[in-house]
């Protein structure tokens, strides 16, 4: 017999509304159109919790905030709600849902998961996937080694999300945005509990559902149609899950004994592969959207958990949108008056409710068990065994070794390359002019590349022929009237640069670069212009078989990553052959550029190089040569920079220290945009590799962003005197290094 709704109590945690909302509101709001007489209570920890001022709520339970709160006395006071008659618990809060699934354990009318169904579905790890069928985005904890998240950034074309465990998820663009990101969540949780996570393109879609003990009582898909600057969702339509999917849902559940409301959010890419990003163990924020679609969860969780009927509804639409709206505050609950504050972060999205707070006390996160990847397994260099401490720092000195070793490889790449068309490698000068690599390309019988005349006149000076030598870049317009006898290869970087480089004929092939609409970038010319197209047809018709011509791409790789480099690939090849088609002229020298990494030099583009050879063969028949640019890829690991340890600061509020160093960013510019491994010494003896953790080292000038590493943890507590020796300190960290307050100027 159903038990009459008028006795229904429900408490509903988490009502705060904002453009990251809460679930409470929506939860009530549903409850309220399936039980009209039913008492609903709100609760939260804030004044400021917006949701507290709805009308749908019959009484308002105020807490402490959870940094005040006596966590025992609370969870004693839950269990004394729960224990009278006809009476639900519904948290809305994560963070809260995880705590009293510990604390107050299972209770049948307390309507949220238990402890180890929340462990499968927790972020990062989302181990539940395959027990629904999707894959997981790669992700790192922030702890990670710095170079470690690098990696995870060029892999992923720098498209990655800075998330907490619980709430937030900002985008990150760059190795310096990632660092930002990382701090700005830090200022709210705890760094165990932040991970970074590679971004997947496609479609954003959830699955709604509600089960109770380990019944799965209905489900639904959700698509995404609007959603805010944030990602959150703002529109979106709603469907019955599909048959397939239920099932999986359903058994789920039953394994995990899954109790409460649920939203799986997940990503379709363009193959129709589901990749799960969260799994969040409540309702949703806009479950009342669900609701006006005709499916009412959280009626029907309530009435299976209280043995009660409700008359469903049928939907009034099969889509809904939020907007805003204005409510009166209620006079027991005044606002106080805002206080101007510096801190942009200072209160995002569910924080009126505390939980960062609540987090803090109930102890750091477990997720990390396994060992985080990083610099502890790295081997220690060679050198070190004639290593000896200099007078004084800081100092670059180079080691050629790694150097070598790239080089070495490129070549027996290249052997295994076909003979046509001849792949030919050519240094680029602007990322670190040393007389030693230059000797190591000539010894080879590799170019070199320049993107100025003085430039120029050192490559010669090296021993370079014109006939070795590839002009590029913005001032080309010098060329003609600084050069003796042509260059071999000279590429316009726009098209009255082409005409002008056509007139004077300044090198043996007339290149273009080409630029892609795929990327954002100054260089080159974009022929999605109409005019630019026919300017450039034009040129090449006219010169057609008296002149010979190449077409240039370059962006780097570690910028876009490598599936988006290939497609850069893929364009200009494509660009190439319309060019080709319109004019009838022939393309004889294809350069793709440089810009890669280290290692993305070593793994990804050596061992394709030969995939890489036959795809431009085949696209573009008439190209006998084949220009790659490694500057950075050899340059860059051919020197260290040594510092020396001036001061240890103690540790902050959340534990992290910093030293102090006697070097800069004038010393090593690009620290700010890649990670260095660096070796902790003591008295010429290596105490091992920084590791990822949550100190920092800075730099000895007052910029704000003079900070050389961010994200480490030493082997052992630094000291005064101690010395630090930072990798890759060539390439644009030698040739971009600049006397700065040390008394000198650049022209003395």
């Amino acid at each position: 017999m159903a038990q009459p709704t008028t006795d229904l109590r429900v408490y509903i945690s988490g009502v705060h509304s904002d453009a990251d909302p809460s679930p409470g509101i929506g939860i009530a709001r549903s409850l309220r159109d399936a039980f009209p007489g039913a008492l609903l209570a709100a609760i939260d920890c804030s004044v400021q919790s917006s949701g507290l001022h709805h009308p749908v709520f019959d009484r308002v339970l105020l807490q402490p905030p959870w940094s005040e709160m006596d966590l025992a006395t609370y969870a004693s006071q839950i269990r004394q709600h729960l224990d009278q008659p006809n009476t639900c618990y519904i948290s809305g809060l994560d963070v809260e849902v995880s705590w009293l699934a510990r604390i107050v354990g299972e209770h049948s009318r307390l309507l949220i998961p238990n402890h180890a169904a929340q462990q499968a579905v927790g972020k990062p790890a989302l181990s539940c996937a395959p027990s629904i069928g999707m894959r997981t985005p790669e992700f790192l904890p922030a702890l990670a080694h710095p170079t470690d998240l690098h990696a995870l950034g060029r892999r992923s074309g720098w498209r990655l999300w800075v998330k907490g465990k619980y709430h937030e998820a900002y985008a990150a663009r760059g190795y310096g945005d990632l660092q930002r990101q990382i701090n700005a969540l830090q200022a709210h949780w705890p760094l165990e509990d932040i991970f970074v996570q590679e971004h997947v393109l496609g479609l954003e879609r959830s699955v709604v559902f509600a089960a109770y003990e380990g019944r799965l009582l209905q489900a639904v898909e959700v698509e995404k149609r609007q959603v805010t600057p944030r990602g959150k969702t703002w529109a979106a339509a709603v469907t019955p899950a599909p048959s397939e999917v239920r099932g999986r849902i359903a058994a789920l559940c039953a394994e995990l004994r899954w109790t409460g409301g649920g939203e799986m959010e997940f990503v379709r890419d363009d193959a129709d592969e589901d990749w799960l990003i969260d799994f969040n163990p409540r309702f949703p924020a806009y479950i009342y959207g669900v609701t006006l679609c005709g499916h009412n969860l959280p009626a029907c969780l309530v009435a299976r958990a209280l043995g009660v009927e409700f008359a469903p509804r049928p939907g009034a639409a099969r889509q809904f949108i939020r907007v805003v709206q204005e409510l009166p505050v209620r006079r027991e609950l005044p606002l106080p008056r805002m206080v101007m504050t510096g801190d942009r972060f200072a209160s995002a999205g569910k924080h009126p409710s505390f939980q960062p707070a609540l987090v803090r006390r109930i102890g750091k996160s477990s997720h990390h068990a396994s060992p985080i990847p990083g610099g502890p397994s790295l081997a220690v260099p060679e050198f070190l065994a004639n290593y000896q401490s200099p007078p004084s720092t800081p100092l670059r000195f180079r080691d050629y070794s790694a150097a070598e070793d790239s080089m070495r490889r490129l070549a027996r790449a290249l052997e295994s390359c076909s003979a046509q068309p001849a792949i030919i490698p050519a240094l680029s000068v602007k990322t670190d002019p040393e007389a030693e690599l230059a000797r190591a390309f000539l010894a080879r019988g590799w170019w070199a590349e320049v993107i100025s005349v003085r430039e120029l006149d050192w490559a010669r000076r090296q021993g370079f022929e014109a006939s070795q030598i590839v002009f590029n870049g913005p001032a080309l317009v010098e060329l003609p009237s600084s050069v003796g006898r042509p260059v071999a290869v000279a590429f316009a970087d726009s098209v009255e640069a082409f005409e002008a480089l056509l007139e004077s004929q300044a090198s043996e092939v007339m290149g273009l670069r080409l630029r892609s609409n795929a990327v954002t970038s100054r260089f080159g010319v974009d022929l999605t212009d109409a005019r630019a197209f026919n300017r450039v047809a034009h040129c090449l018709r006219q010169h057609d078989g008296r002149l010979r011509f190449g077409i240039h791409m370059h962006f780097a790789s570690d910028v876009c990553g490598p599936l988006r480099w290939n497609d850069l690939v893929e364009h200009t090849l494509v660009w190439a052959d319309s060019l080709a088609r319109a004019s009838g002229a022939a393309f004889s020298v294809f350069d793709i550029g440089g810009g890669w990494h280290p290692d993305g030099f070593l793994d990804q583009l050596i061992p394709n190089l030969p995939t890489l050879q036959s795809r431009i063969a085949r696209a573009l028949p008439s190209v006998s040569t084949i220009l790659l640019e490694p500057g950075k890829a050899v340059a860059a690991d051919t020197a260290w920079l040594v510092t020396r340890v001036i001061e240890v600061r103690p540790g902050d509020v959340h534990g992290a220290s910093e030293v102090v160093v006697d070097a800069s960013i004038a010393d090593l510019p690009m620290a700010g945009l890649y990670a260095h491994r660096v070796l902790h010494l003591r008295n010429g003896r290596c105490l091992g590799w920084l590791t990822g953790g949550s100190k920092r080292v800075l730099g000895s000038i007052c910029m704000e962003t003079d900070i050389l590493a961010q994200g480490v943890e030493f082997p052992q507590a630094p000291e005064v005197g101690d010395e630090l020796l930072f990798s890759s300190a060539g390439g644009y960290n030698a040739s971009m290094a600049w006397h700065f307050a040390s008394g000198v100027s650049r022209d003395s």
